[in-house]
């Protein structure tokens, strides 16, 4: 087995008079995780059951709502070309500028989410592709 190679696909946004493009990384499996554990928070108390001499563990599990999808569309946002602010200045890719365009472009998370569906099926693909090899 062996681990793979982050990957990485430029995508230009649809329809954008200044040809925007996004750096989408294909997230792994542990990077996946990670966000989940990251966002979630558990809890374990120990209750005592009526007419039972032992403590029975219960478990909570909490997270914030969005608080997962938010983190992986940071991890998976990794540049960008040609992204403007509201006065025209260029927009660096910084993850405060990431929240910026998630909550003001119109449609942006939409377009972010299909891009990651695209190029997991692209890397699904690859990977069938190299075993026959």
């Amino acid at each position: 087995m062996r681990i793979m190679k982050p990957v990485e696909r430029w995508f230009p946004t649809p329809k954008d008079p200044d040809k925007s493009e996004v750096l989408i990384r294909h997230l792994l499996p542990g990077e996946l995780l990670d966000t989940i554990n990251e966002a979630s928070n558990q809890e374990t108390r120990y209750v005592i059951q009526e007419g039972e001499a032992d403590l029975r563990p219960e478990m909570i599990s909490r997270s914030k709502p969005g608080e997962i999808q938010r983190r992986q569309y940071l991890m998976a946002v990794r540049d960008w070309k040609n992204f403007f602010d509201e006065s025209g200045s260029p927009m660096e890719c910084t993850d405060e500028n990431k929240v910026r365009a998630m909550r003001s472009i119109e449609g942006f998370i939409d377009f972010v989410s299909e891009c990651r569906r695209k190029l997991a099926v692209d890397v699904e693909r690859e990977r069938v592709a190299l075993e026959k090899n």
